[in-house]
């Protein structure tokens, strides 16, 4: 008999979109909100003698799934889900044990996702969902707590005829939180990661407290097409939108200043776990080119001025990604 906290989420890669595959990695998850939507339509036909709307009349056109989950970011098995949520990841030996992953944009892949639901009695129930895709994913490090990843789906199908496949491949127990005490946050003169090299900033953001980064795939997500008994086909990346929002402790004009002028930045976002066999685990966010948004700050009484500034992450043209996701691990692959 399971426990209620052995609730399960079980992924795969698909090799063609909607057709199912068994779990392999398992995830832990702070929460979820996987669900399915049924697109009711109602015949309205008058017919003498009917008081309230008639079953048969009843139909489902369309159908589709979505929902997220959070997990807390950790320096070892992030690289599947890093891949879901950009399109590519390359894993690359660096030395001895520890490998460098480097996530940019591409093609997204699609998976399955089995989520295992916990009865009071003790039974698990399983949902299969197919052809999941990133949507949107949205990374937080808040002030003084933990850094987490909440990626967002788009859901194509989804069955519960498939047997639940008990959890097995978990990330490693031992494997290190990434917090706020690792944090580093630089701007500045960008040296972009390589496949073995970390990315770099001339200029330390020490009065940033906190914020978060959203990244909208913008899929192509209502192609329900004929022939396709009501399911969609598979959702098509459009323009993605890079935005985010820094909590800075008002210490300076700068950021202020680069606001109102609409200043390019670089923004490199670090933090670091456990040693490696070649220097410590490591996740980094690069964006070469951020703009800042307001507002102004203000003052809400004697307490220290902090402000929230969101902000656009752009092309500048020049470099060669608008953003990297670079993870130093002994992950020996994605």
């Amino acid at each position: 008999m399971a426990n209620l906290q052995d609730a399960s989420i079980g992924i795969a890669k698909e090799s063609v979109y909607k057709t199912g595959v068994t779990p392999t990695r398992w995830l832990e998850f702070t929460d979820e909100s996987l669900g399915w939507d049924k697109t009711i339509v109602q015949g309205q036909g008058l017919r003498a003698g009917s008081d309230v709307a008639r079953s048969p009349r009843r139909v489902i056109p369309t159908a589709q799934g979505s929902g997220d989950f959070t997990v807390e970011a950790i320096s070892k098995g992030m690289g599947v889900l890093w891949e879901a949520c950009l399109g590519s990841n390359t894993s690359t030996n660096v030395s001895g044990s520890t490998y460098q992953q480097v996530a940019t944009f591409g093609a997204l892949p699609s998976y399955t996702i089995q989520k295992g639901t916990v009865e009071a009695g003790g039974t698990v129930d399983a949902v299969t969902m197919l052809g999941c895709m990133v949507s949107s994913w949205t990374l937080d490090f808040p002030n003084a707590n933990l850094v987490t990843l909440k990626p967002t789906w788009d859901i194509g199908d989804l069955t519960t005829a498939t047997s639940y496949t008990t959890p097995s491949s978990y990330p490693p127990a031992t494997a290190a939180l990434f917090h706020h005490a690792s944090a580093t946050i630089a701007s500045g003169t960008l040296t972009a990661p390589t496949t073995t090299a970390l990315a770099a900033g001339t200029t330390t953001l020490a009065n940033v407290r906190g914020g978060s980064v959203t990244v909208n795939n913008n899929l192509a997500a209502d192609r329900f097409n004929a022939n396709g008994t009501g399911r969609k086909q598979k959702p098509i990346a459009g323009l993605r939108e890079i935005t985010g929002s820094l909590t800075v402790e008002y210490d300076s004009t700068t950021m202020r200043n680069a606001m109102l002028a609409e200043t390019p930045m670089s923004l490199i976002l670090k933090w670091e776990g456990e040693a490696l066999s070649s220097g410590v685990a490591t996740l980094q966010v690069v964006i070469p080119e951020i703009k800042l948004d307001g507002p102004l700050p203000t003052t809400g009484g004697p307490e220290l001025v902090t402000t929230d500034h969101s902000f656009a992450g752009l092309d500048n043209l020049t470099a060669a990604k608008a953003l990297w996701v670079v993870a130093r691990t002994s992950d020996t692959a994605v």
